[in-house]
């Protein structure tokens, strides 16, 4: 969902005429559920996978959470090849019982939170820069780089995400979320078309800030479970900079000083819910919690902030 005309966006700061134009995006009426076909990937599509995953296994290693690292110790998800569905499913749900659904592309906001709201979380088996790609999007002038692509690929969604989806509490957060959404679009309060956007759009900054670009103050606790040391003032909980060996690199130079390319802020909820992002480039800014557990209190604890009443 990008900036539409609105009467309430003069709320919103950091305002960016991003756009999805060119994406195909499905809906409930479409054929959005896509099985995996695990014997149709190709040497090429696996070698995509490898040079992405090896590019960032030992950045994670030092960077990510203690979240992320425990969950991607426990399933299947190899640094060789693509992985299964199939295999990873089973043991999500036996965890926090979420399941996978294999799905056609991006989807609506509608369709997105309604298989939320069912602890169903959707993933593709398309990677970026694979032919198959290309043969979706042909004749369609879209970016599609080797570290980034417009729509949500295998490699951000089972790498980046999935991990995350093995710790309870993380998953009733996500599962609260795709229940928040789904409210909203639903509108049982009666507040118009104007307000579904904006608190649509209020709970969509609010997901970019934390589970997908978020920061976590690094306390050294979670050192005891890496190779190497974390070195600077940040862990990695955001599943696109897990999944972005740019967005990575830029984190750890600007921590250190070696850049001045984005700033880091405090987390504050009423902020971040009003300040829009730019999904086609480096974030300028990263927004920083104190814990995983402060996250999911702000959130609970201020949830009526997503019923702007104008």
């Amino acid at each position: 969902m990008g900036i539409q005309k609105n009467k309430y966006n003069y709320l919103f700061k950091n305002m960016i005429p991003n756009s999805i134009e060119g994406i195909k995006i499905y809906g409930s009426k479409d054929q959005y559920i896509k099985p995996q076909y695990y014997d149709d990937v190709t040497n090429l599509e696996n070698r995509i996978w490898s040079e992405l995953y090896q590019k960032l296994e030992f950045l994670l290693d030092q960077y990510a959470s203690k979240e992320y690292l425990l969950g991607l110790r426990t399933l299947p998800i190899p640094n060789n090849m693509f992985p299964n569905f199939k295999l990873i499913s089973p043991l999500i749900e036996n965890a926090t019982g979420w399941t996978l659904l294999s799905v056609a592309g991006f989807l609506d906001e509608d369709l997105f939170f309604e298989i939320n709201k069912q602890r169903r979380f959707p993933v593709t088996d398309i990677i970026r820069k694979s032919p198959r790609f290309d043969e979706k999007y042909s004749g369609v002038n879209i970016l599609n780089k080797k570290g980034y692509t417009p729509e949500p690929d295998i490699f951000h969604d089972i790498q980046g995400h999935i991990p995350f989806l093995m710790n309870n509490k993380y998953a009733d957060f996500m599962y609260e979320i795709g229940v928040l959404g789904f409210e909203i679009i639903k509108d049982e309060r009666k507040l118009g078309k104007d307000l579904i956007y904006h608190n649509l759009k209020r709970l969509q900054n609010f997901a970019w800030w934390t589970y997908e670009y978020g920061l976590l103050d690094n306390k050294g606790l979670t050192d005891s479970f890496r190779r190497v040391d974390n070195d600077i003032k940040f862990e990695v909980y955001g599943s696109g900079i897990i999944s972005s060996y740019d967005e990575v690199k830029n984190i750890i130079e600007c921590s250190k000083g070696l850049s001045n390319r984005s700033k880091f802020l405090k987390y504050d909820i009423e902020e971040v819910i009003l300040t829009c992002f730019d999904y086609s480039h480096i974030q300028d800014r990263y927004y920083i919690i104190d814990s995983m557990e402060s996250l999911y209190s702000s959130f609970r604890e201020n949830i009526e902030l997503f019923y702007f009443e104008g």
